[in-house]
């Protein structure tokens, strides 16, 4: 990495990589996990009963043996249960918003289509009514000066 480039991922605590909001979650279940098997570790060895150091050197080493494994639970629970979860939803979103935008192209070329498909149709009743008019002008002998609707649409447009 280059001296002035920021990390991607600045929402990220570098240790066991957790999102910043989680770490006080996970610490809380780490420190929960070893309280439970500290409790335990002392219940069990004061059962047998209480021999001093060699006692108290017994509860430290079983409870320091479970701290990997506490760190790691806590870790694993936030991964399965919030981290995987949001990534499947960051997918999820992402194919049905390529899907909604195909749908929509789809409508626009099928709208397009239809818009196109009216238009010539309105544009073939019109020519057909003048069409008529100017036969119907002729078999009656009367001048038709009506103009055609192509010159009718340029004047509108000029005018505008």
């Amino acid at each position: 990495m280059k001296q002035n480039e920021q990390p991607k991922d600045k929402d990220r605590v570098q240790f066991f990589s957790v999102r910043r909001g989680w770490v006080g979650t996970a610490l809380l279940i780490f420190c929960a996990l070893i309280s439970v098997y500290g409790g335990m570790a002392i219940n069990y060895h004061l059962s047998k009963g209480w021999t001093g150091y060699e006692t108290l050197r017994a509860i430290v080493v079983d409870t320091t043996g479970c701290i990997p494994t506490a760190l790691a639970i806590p870790v694993l629970i936030l991964f399965l249960f919030v981290e995987v979860p949001m990534i499947l939803y960051g997918l999820i979103k992402e194919q049905i918003e390529r899907r909604q935008k195909i749908r929509e192209a789809i409508g626009e070329a099928i709208g397009e289509a239809r818009g196109e498909a009216r238009g010539r149709e309105l544009a073939n009743r019109e020519w057909a009514e003048w069409e008529t008019r100017r036969r119907t002008a002729e078999a009656a002998g009367d001048d038709f000066t009506e103009p055609t609707p192509a010159e009718k649409r340029n004047e509108a447009t000029q005018q505008d």
